[in-house]
């Protein structure tokens, strides 16, 4: 699936927060976006799963975005936020995954046997089958993330959007995140902190700054000590080892 966004500008009040912005995802690639506090990242995501309405600035395979259905969006497009908000801590973590079927379901109908093939196989993969009839509020960060990352692939989506999911967790978690998206096998589109992941991990990265794409490519052209520097206005040290990027002292 392609996503394309063309020359988005979004002002709220008197701040202007996006300026003309232009990126294009595809393919079966894991795409950053980074950039300081402010930047921009987080409402371009909102405007990619339509909180934020974007008539004639966002295409999905060459379609405005806002001219297809919710439901038919929801088949194509998953979401993980950085404040998964689940009102009902009563809710097993069968019942969270599950959510994820609502987009194929008609009103009022019910789950049926490939759903529930689906969830057994998702929840096995990532290792929750085991945890099928916890409760969410009795879950670690780590297990709860896994949770939600699993409800998105029980939606069958070309893409997931994630913003800043690896935030409150440990390493151990990050890296078993990143190996699960990694498995995914279609469009990825976060934003991301965490530079090392992000060396590491995507294919390619926008580096946004002002609410403008100040930088677009592959890690090794985008990790450069003057471009970080300059976008976030620290000295922030480049290391190479083995054919590896590694930011920090």
């Amino acid at each position: 699936m392609k996503i394309e966004v063309k020359n988005l500008s979004f002002q709220a009040g008197e701040k202007q927060i996006l300026r003309q912005v232009s990126a294009v995802f595809e393919g079966n690639r894991i795409y950053g976006i980074i950039g300081p506090n402010g930047s921009g990242k987080t409402t371009l995501l909102r405007h990619l799963y339509r909180q934020i309405p974007s008539r004639g600035c966002v295409f999905a395979d060459g379609c405005d975005i806002s001219r297809i259905s919710p439901k038919t969006y929801a088949r194509k497009v998953a979401v993980m936020m950085q404040h998964q908000e689940l009102t009902d801590s009563d809710l097993r973590v069968y019942d969270v995954v599950r959510t994820g079927r609502y987009p194929y379901k008609k009103l009022f109908s019910s789950y049926d046997s490939r759903d529930e093939e689906i969830l057994r196989r998702i929840l096995t993969e990532n290792n929750l089958w085991d945890l099928r009839e916890r409760r969410i509020d009795t879950l670690s960060g780590g297990e709860l993330q896994r949770v939600m990352i699993s409800r998105c692939f029980a939606q069958e989506p070309d893409v997931i959007l994630l913003d800043e999911p690896t935030n409150h967790l440990d390493i151990r978690h990050k890296l078993e995140l990143m190996q699960m998206l990694r498995g995914f096998g279609g469009l990825v589109i976060m934003t991301l902190h965490d530079l090392n992941l992000a060396a590491s991990d995507c294919d390619h990265i926008y580096v946004m700054k002002d609410g403008q794409i100040a930088g677009s490519g592959e890690p090794e052209e985008i990790f450069q000590r003057d471009l970080l520097q300059d976008i976030y206005d620290a000295s922030i040290p480049v290391h190479v080892w083995e054919g590896r990027i590694f930011i920090g002292v």
